[in-house]
């Protein structure tokens, strides 16, 4: 049994590895691009975002520390091997969580769109809720909930890569503010609900035990 489940087990990890790398490398592509003259005084969008510039780097700071550390707690070799190092991590993405969120309203409302300023209302709260959950189960001992909540937060802080990938698609770039919120939205509503999903597709595709027919 040993030989056929260490190499199903290391697969398993390996993909998840490759996975994170590869939306690490997105995630850092779709920042520079989108916010490569952010730093330039005289370009256009450091002038818009001029009177929340404070709140841009703060936000940008934490959520980005919650984004990469949080991809280190689905590690199970370094939960197995350096457990102190797994919890630091997670106390650390905790704090990222928590002071970056608020910063993301007045940045949202300079956008001109409370739809979009909703989104980051509602993105913000179902990433702190989901992350408060996962902390408390934690802090409570229950290691399996705790996994199951932090696989339901880190999806929120997803948003951010996956929303900018898909925004560029020509014909959604062409529909201009309105792809834009159809894109974040949808983001975040599959942020909501597939997790849940992923995390009992065996309970609800198994069949039913079927009933033992009485006999007399």
């Amino acid at each position: 049994m040993a030989t056929v489940v260490a190499p199903v087990a290391r697969s398993r990890s390996n993909v998840k590895l490759v996975s994170f790398l590869v939306f690490g490398l997105v995630t850092v592509f779709v920042t520079y691009m989108k916010n490569a003259r952010i730093l330039d005084p005289t370009s256009e969008i450091a002038q818009h975002f001029a009177p929340v510039k404070l709140y841009l780097f703060l936000h940008a700071f934490f959520a980005s520390l919650a984004l990469l550390l949080g991809a280190f707690q689905f590690s199970n070799r370094l939960r197995a091997r350096y457990l102190t190092v797994h919890r630091v991590f997670g106390y650390i993405y905790v704090v990222g969580v928590f002071v970056s969120t608020p910063f993301t309203i007045p940045i949202a409302r300079r956008v001109d769109s409370l739809s979009l300023t909703a989104a980051s209302v509602v993105q913000s709260l179902g990433w702190m809720f989901t992350t408060a959950v996962a902390l408390y189960c934690v802090r409570r001992g229950n290691i399996a909930q705790h996994r199951r909540w932090m696989f339901r937060s880190y999806p929120f802080a997803m948003v951010f890569t996956v929303a900018r990938v898909i925004v560029p698609i020509p014909p959604i770039f062409r529909l201009g503010l309105t792809g834009i919120e159809m894109v974040v939205w949808s983001t975040i509503a599959a942020a909501a609900f597939l997790p849940s999903f992923f995390l009992d597709w065996r309970a609800i595709a198994a069949r039913p035990a079927q009933k033992a027919v009485a006999t007399e």
